[in-house]
């Protein structure tokens, strides 16, 4: 079964969005009181993880926080836990991540070189969080140890004697201690004694499962933008020409400068202002990590349709006085979102905080920029009469002129690459 959704004007087939799942078991103080969520990669499996690659597992976790789900969803007000790896620390990945949001968890089986002990300096100094989990007693772990917050120890792997000479040896040293696997009441009270600040465990409460849909990012728009950032003479205005051309980066981008994890004092309606205020860097980290856990790709059909439709009512809108260009754009290249994420597309634009404006037009076809997204919409359907209604006010005469050449742009847009 098909549904035509009156403004995208693009079919759109009633099957499962994709779905991006993430467990979050809750951290508790020694008052009892939350402190926050630990957030756990899962995938197929809904009631453990199968972790075989922890950079595709820290990536998942990370874009699901930031973009596909929200901090705010997942652990509201709270302080989210997160497993980091090595490499993830190193590359400058983490800088994706609210300091005041988060605690990096660096996980048990890292290398500690240089390279990580330097990156986790500058990463404290910024005022990040920083845990050492599944903590046992080495050498190995103390040029870390400064820089560290909070320490996790395994109860069920230490046993209650380990656990205790830990506290004791740790305890001087003024980092936080989480016990984690805290099973029973008599282990909570007996690490309670003992000292410990957090606890987290099946005493208190599984993982349970949060749900989001992830909007695909197109392979091709990923690979290029990928290839362009590493290039230094790359400049601002080349990384937001790449972002628009993806209706996928572009949602994730808008969703996530707007959130509150970032918290702009101003909503950001366009892509153009979302890659300027962000920052080449900060677009380099973003866009690596969405490569690294990017979902499979949408029909090159409707990207291409997408992007003739953006081009088109960019141009459209440039022959009116006190337009937008970059509001114009986006409102046709998120006008087929419905289609990308297989859901109404008022369901999908109440995640992202569009101005007014925007969304009138998106949803209705109201306003000038309305206008010029119905106007197109129709001359992509033939629809001449209703093409020449919507354009009341427009230059209806030069939609000749525009089509092709949107549709051109839009081929070298897609192509210009392979």
């Amino acid at each position: 079964m098909t549904v035509i959704e009156p403004h995208s004007g693009i079919e759109r087939r009633q099957s499962p969005a994709s779905t991006v799942m993430v467990a979050r078991q809750p951290i508790f103080d020694r008052a009892h009181s939350l402190h926050g969520y630990e957030l756990l990669y899962r995938g197929d499996q809904l009631d453990h993880a199968e972790v075989h690659d922890g950079e595709y597992a820290t990536a998942h976790v990370v874009t699901a926080a930031l973009m596909d789900i929200g901090l705010d969803r997942l652990v509201a007000q709270d302080t989210a836990y997160i497993n980091v790896t090595h490499d993830f620390l190193v590359s400058g990945a983490a800088l994706t991540l609210p300091p005041e949001r988060v605690v990096l968890e660096i996980l048990e089986d890292v290398v500690v070189d240089d390279a990580l002990v330097r990156s986790v300096r500058e990463l404290a100094l910024m005022g990040y969080r920083l845990a050492l989990d599944d903590f046992v007693l080495a050498p190995r772990w103390q040029p870390l140890i400064e820089w560290t917050t909070i320490i996790k120890l395994d109860v069920l792997a230490l046993g209650s004697e380990e656990v205790a000479r830990h506290v004791e040896h740790l305890a001087p040293l003024g980092v936080k201690l989480l016990a984690e696997k805290v099973e029973t009441h008599g282990q909570y009270k007996a690490l309670l004694e003992l000292g410990c600040d957090y606890f987290q465990g099946y005493f208190f409460a599984r993982p349970n499962i949060i749900t989001g849909s992830r909007l695909p990012a197109n392979r091709l728009a990923t690979l290029r933008l990928l290839s362009t950032l590493h290039d230094p003479s790359t400049t601002i205005e080349q990384v937001t020409d790449l972002v628009a051309q993806d209706p996928g980066l572009s949602y994730r981008l808008m969703r996530f400068i707007n959130s509150a994890a970032v918290g702009l004092p101003k909503r950001v309606t366009s892509v153009h202002r979302a890659v300027v205020y962000i920052g080449l860097d900060a677009v380099k980290r973003w866009v690596s990590l969405t490569a690294i856990a990017r979902a499979d790709d949408k029909h090159a059909e409707l990207l291409l349709l997408t992007l003739t439709r953006a081009r088109m009512t960019e141009q459209l809108c440039a022959l009116l006085p006190d337009h937008d260009a970059g509001t114009a754009f986006t409102i046709g290249l998120f006008s087929t979102l419905d289609a990308f994420m297989d859901q109404p597309l008022a369901d999908v634009l109440g995640q992202l905080p569009l101005s007014a404006e925007a969304t009138a037009a998106l949803l209705r076809g109201e306003g000038r920029y309305g206008r010029a997204l119905r106007c197109v919409i129709a001359y992509e359907r033939g629809q001449w009469e209703s093409a020449r209604e919507a354009a009341s006010d427009l230059p209806l005469e030069r939609l000749a002129a525009l089509y092709p050449d949107a549709v051109q742009w839009a081929h070298g847009a897609m192509f210009a690459a392979l």
